[in-house]
């Protein structure tokens, strides 16, 4: 049998009071610190926030192909939106009430501005609206990470009572990340179907194996693997084999190897780098090109004559022998930005593609403009008077003036009308302008133009002039 220890009861009464000492110790640690165990939310909200910036932008720039995508994208978008306009509030509230130190720890704005005021209504629709279109175009149902949840006591809560009941006030930027987070990875999981939601350009650093340049471990089809290796002494042989197979290295006159290897198919490759006995391993992947883009001065509907300005995600596929196309509009390519200019109303297609073949194809919307502006050009092309004037002409190119009618209105009321078949000033129009009496008004109406495909003819807007 195992044996006890005894101890006298003035050292039992020694050890009670050391334990009492070190209680009191831990509440004066807890007592002088305020705030601190919520401080760590900040970074926490800080890494949060910048992941779903990223996502965020992906989800912008994702084209939908279907009326689902579309419902699924805007519906995110909003509830993003909404939980961005809560943490607009919580930012007036932190300014208003000076939350900082020992303030972090409440929870005035939970439950003073969260539950049971407008804010929760708020939150509440915009967290609903998405649970219920994510289940109406998925079948997919999120009620556990929006609706339901259960606590350490097995009692379920509904959502407002999960997160803000007493929650401090250091912790709220964390919790609407959390939201946002949850809106945008479910979102995108669906959107692109299985692949990866986020690619990582990385930044890596092998050290061990003296890779002294970054490379991209996300690569396009078409695009070149590129990176250096720096051996450790001349001596050293440097060996590389992509996928089991021996690839050309070229030294360089510092003493580098640089490697160019261009892969043929999709997937994923293995870099295998042998530098005498060390052996490193790395690799990257080759995805399809892809159409993506940012739309800058116009939306994806455009109008007809007017120049839609994208720029270009060219991370997304390889810049050589890249050329972009379409059946129904003028395009044209400066840099990272497409000028496309829609040459008639409605649905037109916009293609990506190599010598080869077609790469990706997005659709675009085309609307009829309204009255187009024109003038009184000189020879040169510059607006200018009656006098000097050769034309009257569009100023956007894509349009050109059919017909007019001129009118002139003497200082009595009494009207001189002419018209004219073609887009130039005639000498019986500057007749009827030189012979009109000072004061009078010089009006140009009716104006047809047609655009450069001659199949459609649009109004112009009526000028005056007074002489």
């Amino acid at each position: 049998m195992g044996s006890t220890v005894k101890i006298t009861e003035s050292k039992n009464i020694s050890f009670k009071k050391l334990g009492l000492l070190y209680l009191v110790f831990i509440l004066f640690l807890f007592l002088t610190t305020p705030g601190q165990f919520v401080k760590h939310y900040d970074q926490l909200h800080t890494t949060q926030k910048e992941l779903n910036d990223r996502w965020l932008l992906k989800l912008k720039t994702f084209v939908p192909k279907t009326a689902e995508e579309s419902l699924l994208k805007e519906t995110a978008l909003r509830s993003v939106a909404a939980i961005d306009s809560l943490q607009g509030e919580y930012i007036e509230f932190v300014a208003e009430d000076g939350v900082f130190g020992d303030k972090l720890r409440e929870n005035r704005f939970a439950e003073k501005k969260m539950r049971g005021e407008d804010l929760e209504v708020s939150f509440t629709n915009a967290n609903n609206e998405f649970g219920a279109v994510f289940e109406k175009v998925t079948g997919k149902s999120l009620k556990k990470d929006l609706y339901e949840f259960k606590g350490f006591d097995g009692r379920k809560y509904g959502v407002v009572d999960y997160f803000f009941k007493e929650t401090p006030n250091g912790a709220i930027p964390a919790v609407f990340e959390h939201f946002k987070t949850t809106y945008l990875i479910n979102t995108l999981s669906e959107l692109f179907k299985g692949e990866e939601i986020f690619p990582q350009y990385k930044n890596v650093s092998l050290e061990e194996s003296d890779f002294i340049e970054t490379f991209k471990q996300l690569l396009v089809l078409g695009s070149t693997f590129e990176c250096s290796i720096k051996p450790t002494d001349n001596t050293t042989n440097i060996e590389v084999r992509i996928n089991g197979n021996l690839v050309n290295s070229s030294k360089n006159q510092d003493g580098t190897y640089k490697v160019s290897y261009k892969p043929k198919a999709l997937g994923k490759y293995l870099v295998e780098v042998l530098m005498g006995e060390q052996r490193v391993f790395a690799g990257f992947k080759v995805i399809k090109p892809e159409f993506r883009f940012i739309m800058e001065k116009s939306s994806f509907d455009g109008i007809v004559g007017e120049e839609m300005v994208i720029s270009l995600d060219t991370q997304l596929f390889s810049g050589n022998n890249i050329k972009f196309i379409s059946d129904k509009a003028e395009v044209r390519r400066v840099g990272e930005k497409l000028f496309v200019t829609p040459k008639e109303k409605g649905l037109f297609h916009l293609t990506m593609r190599n010598k080869v073949q077609v790469l990706d194809d997005i659709k675009l919307y085309a609307h009829d403009p309204e009255r187009i502006n024109v003038d009184l050009l000189d020879i040169s092309g510059r607006a200018t008077n009656f006098s000097n004037a050769n034309k009257l002409e569009s100023l956007n190119t894509f349009w050109q003036v059919q017909s007019f009618r001129m009118t002139i209105i003497d200082s009595l009321g009494i009207k001189k009308v002419k018209r004219s078949a073609t887009r130039f000033l005639r000498n019986d129009l500057r007749e009827l302008e030189h012979k009109a009496s000072s004061g009078g008004i010089l009006l140009f109406d009716d104006i047809k133009l047609v655009g450069k495909n001659g199949e459609i003819i649009k109004s112009g807007r009526p000028i005056v002039f007074r002489k």
